[in-house]
């Protein structure tokens, strides 16, 4: 985790791609594996994953564009 934390203090920009992109590629597994099943023929618990998988995605693209917004 400190190895994580002093990547974004050190190089943000750099930190920030790299957060979007890992949740661009989470969001391209998440919509493949979206085409295969319908959401309402889940189980409560496989629903409340998927929600969680999009919260994650949300969460990385927001702190990858606030890295690196706030050093431009």
């Amino acid at each position: 985790m400190d190895i994580f934390v002093s990547a974004l203090e050190n190089y943000p920009i750099q930190t920030g791609f790299i957060l979007i992109g890992f949740g661009v590629i989470i969001f391209l597994f998440t919509i493949d594996n979206s085409k295969k099943k319908n959401f309402w023929g889940l189980t409560p618990s496989n629903k409340k994953a998927r929600i969680y998988v999009y919260a994650l995605i949300v969460g990385l693209f927001i702190i990858g564009f606030i890295s690196i917004f706030k050093n431009i």
